[in-house]
């Protein structure tokens, strides 16, 4: 059961106690805020108890012109903090730092860490397995929205708890936030870390899908790559002789192609394929537009594929104008 919000922030001012008072402040707790002293001279800051505090969420609270607020999360980031610390506003990132701002006061330390326990405890890879992709992948798609393990069990051919259990960890990492929505854009950038198909490099280019009708295979490919990421408006530049990247359903798929067009070394065929990730890659939609012939692949998939470029990927999704955009 979730916790309620009086209860998460009693949990958040019972940290910023903690921290006041390992920062040498004397420090005491009122119903929603902390007090705190300082050369004799009292504070009070209200407690704002956030998931996971990125710049963004930091900028949002500060416009909602709160005041001066006490800002306690499992994680604030860079720009958070900067955002925070420019405004006035005190912050504590449970991970081991603590800002405090006050008329004549003006501390920033590291303190014990204050992670919970389950967070500290994690895998390097918050996302793992089938289940773990599938479940960000969601959330990726539907932004604002959470899942309901119940409902969304047969869409995404998971149990329930498998559901419950994915979401909770990305929880623990602040990658979900209070209402069970993805955080972004921490939570496509976790993804991307997680996002790597097995390509398979071929000698020729398989055949237009509408040329192979007979095989069954053939409905689930869906083309990625520069030329798919143009059709879906991203500023790339195409060049002669790029390669044909496909995602097909299943390892029988590759078998299939392998034994039709014969397999080249990495990097060196013409064309080359991959098992989808999720299903929902090579799900049907009639919605999704052609390149070459082939159906492109859901945009989603597509920046995932080009942010494995950390660094040119990173600046062709920065400069893609599209709305509801994940990656930015």
């Amino acid at each position: 059961m979730r916790a309620s919000r009086d209860d998460r922030t009693a949990v958040a001012i019972d940290a910023a106690i903690h921290a006041l008072r390992a920062a040498g402040f004397d420090a005491w707790t009122g119903r929603d805020h902390v007090s705190f002293s300082f050369d004799g001279v009292s504070h009070s800051r209200r407690v704002e108890q956030v998931a996971y505090c990125t710049g963004q969420r930091a900028r949002e609270l500060v416009a909602a012109d709160l005041g001066p607020r006490f800002v306690v999360s499992e994680k604030v980031t860079a720009e958070g903090r900067r955002v925070l610390s420019d405004a006035g506003w005190s912050w504590l990132d449970r991970r081991g730092r603590l800002h405090v701002r006050a008329p004549g006061v003006r501390v920033d330390v590291d303190v014990p860490s204050d992670v919970p326990a389950p967070a500290a405890a994690a895998p390097d890879r918050i996302i793992t397995g089938r289940s773990g992709l599938s479940v960000a992948y969601w959330l990726c798609q539907h932004p604002g929205e959470s899942l309901s393990p119940t409902k969304s069990a047969s869409n995404l051919s998971l149990a329930p708890s498998t559901i419950s259990t994915t979401v909770q960890r990305l929880a623990v990492a602040g990658l979900v936030d209070d209402h069970g929505a993805g955080v972004f854009p921490e939570l496509f950038w976790e993804l991307v870390s997680a996002w790597r198909p097995d390509r398979t490099w071929l000698l020729a280019v398989p055949a237009f899908p509408r040329e192979r009708e007979a095989d069954p295979h053939a409905s689930g490919w869906r083309r990625t790559g520069t030329l798919a990421a143009l059709a879906y408006g991203a500023p790339v530049v195409a060049t002669p002789g790029e390669p044909v990247e496909l995602y097909v359903v299943g390892p029988v798929e590759i078998s299939v192609a392998v034994r039709a067009y014969g397999a080249a070394r990495p990097g060196q065929g013409p064309a080359s394929i991959a098992v989808a990730p999720v299903s929902a890659v090579v799900a049907p939609d009639d919605t999704l537009p052609e390149v070459d012939g082939w159906p492109a692949a859901p945009k989603l998939a597509i920046a995932l594929d080009l942010a494995q470029d950390r660094a040119r990927g990173r600046e062709i999704l920065e400069n893609w104008s599209t709305p509801g955009a994940v990656w930015r």
